[in-house]
């Protein structure tokens, strides 16, 4: 046990410890300060380009998902190929749906 203890308190070993240590201590709050910051939400005018970059094809699965009363999965399709977040992915497809309403009644 004094032979491990012996090599751990070289002084070569302290330094690299305290030099990883450090570094750790760096890297970690440069993370939560990456974190802490929420990005800036999409303007209406890049919503509506994204979704105007969405495949007819794509839109035929997001209706079949609809149609199926998969909401959630429907979602997620257009989350996928628009890359927009939750709230903006519902809200479009909820504004779909309402259309879809419309034309069908």
């Amino acid at each position: 046990m004094e032979d491990y203890l012996d090599k751990i308190l070289q002084p070569e070993v302290l330094f690299t410890l305290f030099v990883v240590f450090l570094f750790g201590r760096a890297t970690a709050g440069s993370k939560k300060t990456e974190n802490s910051l929420s990005p800036t939400p999409p303007t209406p005018a890049e919503i509506d380009a994204a979704l105007g970059r969405v495949t007819m094809s794509k839109w035929l699965e997001i209706d079949a998902e609809l149609d199926a009363r998969k909401k959630i999965r429907a979602i997620k399709l257009l989350r996928e190929a628009t890359g927009l977040g939750l709230k903006d992915s519902k809200e479009a497809i909820e504004e779909r749906e309402r259309k879809r309403d419309l034309r069908l009644h």
